[in-house]
């Protein structure tokens, strides 16, 4: 984290007007069979998730509204809770889902914040969302926040909206109506921006909120890389993003974080399963078949203790499956510099910022001393890092192709925990993807 939001982030950290400190995955909805609900459903408790935040953009196609049944199913059998965020390129009007809304806000698996049905939004912050009313405040207040009450079912309303920038007015003059804000477009750099992610407006809008007695939902995500068509062809930054947004969350403790995402396997950010059905008439899986990502969840189950323990540093970060060496790594499969000749979308805008490096974390038990950790990419070394008890993160660069592999040794030189990558690097492909492999050390 850069000096100054490290500085921002301490003046605006606050106690919060709320309670409890939810953890979030965002959820696609897609068609998705009842076996592969129930696995999503039992993976997120493992891993201390709270809820799925569903991402729904219609509410009356049987694709969509079969799979929310199936997970509901599937979170009250398991004691899981999910909420809707209705995604705003599918509706013009709040009335095309209230209805929908209603019919599950009294189901037992519904989250509840501060004992009200916790709504959210992806985008509707924009001036074509006034539904008929002089603002967008009033329309979001008078068409759904207030049809809600008068039903009897007051909602906890806290949008993600990513199509309007975040400001120290948010919740005075542009949206007092609020609850609170996720602030989606915080989670990575902007397409073709080097270095970290930076935290201002994170910190703009946390400081807003707790100056107004809002909540604020801080989104945290790997990468994000999109490669479906020629308006669909971008890359943003990953190679060292998550592993420092562990930090910044923990340095500036937001009311809640949203996981940006189990399962958008478009965008490559999907941190839990990626099931095929959803997918089976997409080109999506030209790019995402045989790239797991759930080697995230050796590291993720104690980025979520901490969060909630209120820690503000990855110092307290240490093995949760009993070990004394737990960690993941994750590279391209593609050089920043590889070819690709015969794809017609050819390379991603934002692809300038793409690097040949090999990053991850290790997580190390207390008293645990003299480890190391070496990272090989073909008959290359890349380097070897010294590790220290807790949380431990690393980046080397200059990988090239073949085989990455990435092994923790201890004093004698003895392997305690190593993984390879299944796929080789290479510096030519059928198409430009900048997908991350993920590898879970074992």
């Amino acid at each position: 984290m850069r000096a100054e939001d490290d500085a921002c982030a301490q003046e605006v950290r606050s106690t919060s007007a709320t309670s409890g400190k939810p953890v979030f995955f965002h959820y696609m909805i897609g068609e998705i069979t009842a076996p592969h609900c129930e696995k999503d459903v039992k993976d997120a408790l493992a891993l201390g998730v709270d809820a799925f935040i569903l991402n729904i953009d219609t509410v009356t196609a049987s694709w969509a509204t079969g799979t929310v049944k199936r997970l509901f199913d599937s979170a009250a059998a398991n004691n899981f809770k999910l909420l809707f965020s209705f995604d705003m390129k599918g509706y013009d009007h709040p009335n095309k889902f209230i209805n929908y809304l209603l019919s599950y806000v009294d189901n037992p698996a519904y989250y509840k914040y501060n004992g009200k049905p916790m709504v959210t939004t992806f985008n509707g912050g924009g001036d074509k969302f006034k539904f008929g009313q002089g603002s967008v405040n009033d329309g979001w207040k008078t068409q759904l926040q207030q049809v809600m009450a008068n039903a009897g079912k007051p909602i906890y309303f806290v949008p993600a909206f990513a199509d309007v920038g975040v400001n120290a007015d948010f919740f005075t003059k542009s949206y007092p109506t609020l609850d609170g804000a996720m602030n989606w477009e915080g989670a990575w750099p902007g397409t073709g921006a080097s270095g970290e992610v930076p935290t201002k407006t994170d910190t703009t809008l946390l400081s807003a909120a707790h100056s107004s007695q809002k909540t604020m939902m801080m989104g945290v995500s790997p990468l994000q890389f999109k490669h479906l068509d020629k308006s669909n062809n971008w890359y943003r930054r990953g190679e060292q993003n998550l592993e420092k947004r562990f930090a910044q969350v923990l340095s500036m403790q937001p009311d809640m974080i949203e996981m940006i995402t189990w399962n958008d396997a478009g965008e490559s950010h999907y941190m839990g399963n990626s099931w095929p059905e959803p997918l089976s008439t997409s080109t999506i899986g030209t790019y995402t078949k045989d790239y797991d990502h759930t080697g995230y969840w050796q590291i993720l189950p104690a980025f979520f203790q901490a969060y909630k323990r209120g820690e503000t540093t990855t110092g307290g970060m240490v093995p949760t499956n009993g070990k004394s060496v737990q960690g993941t790594f994750w590279h391209h499969t593609l050089l920043a510099a590889g070819t690709c000749p015969n794809d017609v979308l050819s390379r991603p805008n934002g692809a300038t910022t793409i690097e040949d490096r090999v990053s991850g974390v290790i997580l190390v038990a207390a008293g645990q001393t003299g480890l190391s950790v070496t990272a090989t990419s073909g008959s290359k070394n890349l380097g070897t890092q010294a590790l220290n008890a807790g949380y431990n993160s690393f980046s080397f660069t200059g990988m090239t192709t073949g085989t990455v592999n990435v092994k923790v040794v201890g004093s004698n030189g003895a392997s305690v925990v190593q993984g390879s990558g299944k796929i080789a690097v290479t510096n030519q492909a059928a198409i430009c993807n900048y997908n991350f492999q993920v590898v879970g050390l074992a």
